[in-house]
């Protein structure tokens, strides 16, 4: 790893660790988003940090590789179960007596258990994915088409992650008893369609700061 390379992956690592536990902690509120063709629509208010998240595992695997890339995203899988277990006992610890936010503080972190396995899942999932492709695409048009490689890999790895985060966290985990009311049918469908539209918008913004970074690390 060269010198260059080497202090923009220590950036990097912590940038997407950070990114995705902060996407995760977001979430917890739903934002309104007003989209071409489809209006308004409910959207995880974490969904800016996803696209840093994102954006910052497709640098890792453009200076270093995918095999680096891989072990940073099984860390950061660590990471959020970790954050989550800490979160959930900074709720159960007893509030001061003088203190008057306990249910507002619950309210805020303390995510059921369906959205918290949904949440590790789809991270996993996605973003091994996206790491798989992205170099697949560096491979195929060797190292050109920058954004090819950027907007191809992200867009299809924010797909998986909006429909297993979605489904299991709404539908299947909640049937299976890990807590929450089931959403199933148009319901979630909408809720996916949505959250995958601002997610690509989102991807599609991500180009430019990826050409801006790759240029000044070759230059």
């Amino acid at each position: 790893m060269s010198d260059i390379n080497r202090k923009v992956v220590g950036i990097l690592v912590p940038l997407f660790a950070g990114s995705v536990v902060l996407a995760n902690v977001l979430a917890a509120k739903l934002t309104w988003v007003t989209l071409p063709g489809l209006g308004g629509v409910a959207v995880p208010a974490g969904f800016v940090a996803f696209g840093v998240a994102y954006l910052a595992s497709d640098l890792i695997v453009e200076f270093e590789g995918e095999d680096l890339a891989h072990d940073v995203v099984n860390g950061t899988v660590a990471l959020l179960a970790i954050s989550y277990g800490l979160i959930y006992m900074a709720v159960w610890f007893p509030s001061a007596p003088f203190w008057p936010n306990q249910a507002a503080y619950v309210t805020t972190l303390g995510s059921g258990g369906s959205i918290v396995l949904a949440s590790i899942v789809a991270l996993a999932v996605a973003q091994h994915t996206d790491v798989r492709l992205f170099a697949y695409l560096f491979e195929r048009t060797d190292g050109g088409y920058r954004w090819v490689r950027n907007c191809g890999s992200t867009v299809t790895s924010q797909l998986v992650d909006t429909v297993l985060f979605v489904g299991l966290g709404f539908g299947l985990f909640p049937l299976l008893g890990f807590g929450g009311d089931p959403i199933l049918g148009v319901e979630v469908v909408s809720i996916i369609v949505g959250q995958y539209v601002a997610k690509v918008l989102v991807a599609g913004i991500d180009t430019i700061p990826f050409y801006i970074v790759t240029e000044l690390v070759e230059r």
